[in-house]
């Protein structure tokens, strides 16, 4: 009899290099959207405004591996003589799970060799990473080190039904809302130009009156003038005078709560409660996910940071910014 003989497994290839390479706008925002929760920081509006209204560079990149897209970063970059600092604001947009996925040093390793190519670069990072010691282990292996405490926000997911969403808030939220739609506010929701331009001109009275640190009109503007669909600004009328306002942003399957303003009879009638509820409801109708309410700090701002809890969120913390 003769022997049979079997022919050697092939040797496994080895794995692809994970690549950088430019993303056109189109591919970004399919991308966005795949990833559900991504920040407003790594929109594509975004950085366009950053550049018309900072002077800064937006650089953007799609990281993957064997055709495989694993992360979307954006960073703003500028430069100073022989220097050129970048900074990435809550990015990469993951497409995989960074807690996860065994390529995540790798993905890292990639932006920071990107924007650290010469002497002389410097690369100011807040990732979307976790805050726990695997992260920082992670980023001092790119041998940076932590300048700025963990970010800290609230993820709402919006998938389940308005009923169950309105069950989740807090009780003093939920009567604040009762309270504000017996209060006999007009609240509408515009895209149109004029409209918005004049509620960003009572929001930008309100934040110098208030002298709180947040991002201008005409940032906002800006914003809305590189993707109007992205801005749901909402307003509370009463007896045919503005008294309060929200503006919303959607990026992919994601939205930030961005700026809002308030007057002494908006305040009294919790108009915001109501504003940022009929949002919830716009958010969901346009087929929005998940709404970041656009930070919470419990010492600096201990009233706001209710507010927002109120809703039931998520509250989450990222790894802080690194150097």
């Amino acid at each position: 009899m003769t022997a049979m003989v079997t022919a050697p497994e092939p040797e496994p290839e080895p794995d692809a290099d994970i690549t950088w390479q430019p993303c056109p706008r189109e591919t970004w925002d399919v991308l966005t959207r795949q990833a559900g929760q991504s920040s407003l920081e790594q929109a594509w509006a975004y950085g366009a405004a950053m550049e018309s209204q900072q002077g800064l560079r937006a650089e953007r990149g799609l990281i993957g591996q064997g055709g495989e897209p694993l992360a979307l970063v954006q960073a703003f970059c500028g430069d100073r003589l022989f220097t050129r600092i970048a900074r990435v604001l809550r990015g990469p947009i993951w497409l995989i799970d960074p807690r996860e996925d065994p390529r995540t040093p790798e993905v890292c390793d990639t932006i920071a060799r990107h924007f650290r190519r010469r002497f002389g670069d410097f690369l100011f990072w807040l990732p979307e990473l976790p805050d726990n010691p695997k992260s920082a282990a992670m980023l001092r292996a790119q041998s940076l080190r932590p300048v700025v405490t963990g970010y800290s926000s609230i993820w709402l997911d919006l998938r389940p039904p308005l009923e169950a969403l309105r069950a989740g808030l807090h009780g003093k939220w939920r009567n604040a809302l009762r309270q504000a739609e017996k209060a006999g506010f007009d609240v509408g929701v515009t895209t149109n130009p004029r409209r918005l331009s004049q509620s960003l001109q009572l929001y930008d009275r309100f934040r110098r009156k208030k002298r709180f640190v947040g991002p201008n009109g005409d940032f906002i503007a800006a914003l809305a003038g590189h993707d109007r669909k992205a801005v749901v600004a909402l307003t509370a009328r009463l007896s045919g005078d503005q008294v309060a306002g929200v503006i919303l942003i959607r990026h992919g399957r994601a939205a930030t709560y961005l700026a809002s303003w308030t007057s002494d009879a908006g305040r009294v009638g919790q108009a915001h409660n109501l504003l940022l509820w009929r949002g919830i409801e716009t958010l969901k109708e346009s087929g929005i996910d998940w709404l970041d309410l656009g930070g919470v700090n419990t010492e600096s701002q201990p009233g706001i940071a209710r507010f927002k809890l109120g809703l039931g969120g998520e509250v989450f913390t990222l790894a802080g910014t690194y150097l």
